[in-house]
């Protein structure tokens, strides 16, 4: 395969440069954003003067999540994206804590995808010119129709099954498994329908799911050249399990992220057991790995803490948002020249609690 050149996906080349661009951009007084308009003058700060590095966002402290379930997206945009609505598209979390949250987007997923792509390609070595199924929600989140762009840059098309990854969480909080056991049959068999039908080269769904249908696509013969996860956690034993025992002829991917963040890319895998890691398309997202009881404290390689993502880009400005998840801040890849975070599950100590459910 022709190696092709790493795309930028944005043009600062320094993250300072960058942070700075973004916050001129959104606190701009006439045609920034209306909630960090709103922001500054609450924290009494000029955030065009006072933020002028990466480390400078401890400024506005932890992101608010809950303004992203309860405002108008529309606050959440400059003024000149936000004015041209017909070029917008809502999009939704899943509600893994709660009511879910909302943001609108025009062109954020553009250079997410190519830069994607290139990482498939060059450090991944992720198949291309296949068909693709994915078994996953669709509606208000966008990871099906990114999956659907994805498929076709690829030189594939998409065959889709619904999920709604609400209602299974809703199954499980109530403790309805019988419930839960009838919906998973209804996936498998829609699967299958496609699967025994189709040509099917690529796999994306969950790492639940695919734990469920493992062992009746070994049985019925199933292969794929390329599989990709994401959804919910993907653990060490599991990725293992799927690379030696049920798809050892496959490349194996995931994705760790959401609507709000896009995603983050799996590390190559290296000797068994592999270590799962993934790694943020920088500078457009950044991830820290922070003490939960001192948040403003970054924790040292290798070392636990809460998962805290910034989203920095000319139209999504998404500082110090803490995630549910924890993880193991992680050393560079060589490959990007920025750090990672390992094995990411739910954090043990989440208020309220966090229902995963399937996806």
């Amino acid at each position: 395969m022709t190696s092709s050149p790493r795309p930028k996906i944005v043009p600062a080349a320094n993250i300072d440069d960058w942070v700075r661009q973004v916050v001129d951009i959104h606190f701009h007084p006439s045609h920034g954003t209306p909630f960090w308009i709103a922001r500054e003058k609450e924290l009494g700060i000029d955030a065009r003067r006072d933020i002028r590095s990466y480390a400078d966002l401890s400024i506005l402290g932890a992101f608010p999540m809950e303004a992203l379930k309860t405002r108008s997206v529309l606050d959440f945009l400059p003024a000149t994206i936000a004015k041209d609505r017909s070029q917008l598209v809502v999009q939704e979390t899943g509600g893994t804590t709660g009511s879910p949250a909302r943001v609108a987007v025009k062109n954020f997923f553009g250079p997410v995808n190519d830069f994607m792509n290139w990482y498939l390609d060059e450090v991944t070595g992720f198949p291309r010119g296949g068909n693709w199924l994915f078994i996953g929600p669709s509606g208000p989140h966008a990871v099906a129709a990114s999956t659907r762009q994805m498929a076709q840059s690829r030189g594939g098309m998409c065959y889709f099954i619904d999920l709604d990854p609400r209602f299974i969480k809703l199954l499980f909080q109530k403790g309805d498994m019988k419930t839960v056991g009838l919906y998973m049959q209804h996936i498998a068999q829609q699967a299958f329908s496609i699967l025994d039908t189709q040509q099917i080269d690529v796999l994306g769904t969950t790492p639940i799911l695919i734990q469920s249908l493992a062992p009746m696509l070994k049985q019925r013969g199933h292969q794929f050249s390329g599989m990709m996860y994401g959804g919910t956690q993907l653990t060490k034993d599991l990725y293992h399990l799927l690379r030696t025992e049920f798809f050892p002829n496959t490349v194996h991917t995931a994705i760790y992220g959401n609507t709000l963040m896009g995603g983050a890319l799996l590390a190559p895998p290296l000797a068994e057991p592999s270590e799962v890691v993934y790694y943020p398309m920088e500078p457009l997202v950044t991830f820290d790995v922070v003490d939960p009881k001192q948040t403003d404290r970054r924790v040292a390689e290798g070392e636990t803490g809460q998962v805290q993502v910034t989203v920095l880009s000319e139209e999504r400005f998404l500082p110090n948002v803490l995630e549910r998840d924890q993880a193991e801040r992680w050393r560079v890849l060589p490959a990007l020249g920025w750090a990672g975070v390992a094995n990411v599950r739910p954090l043990a100590s989440m208020p309220g609690g966090a229902t995963e459910g399937v996806y």
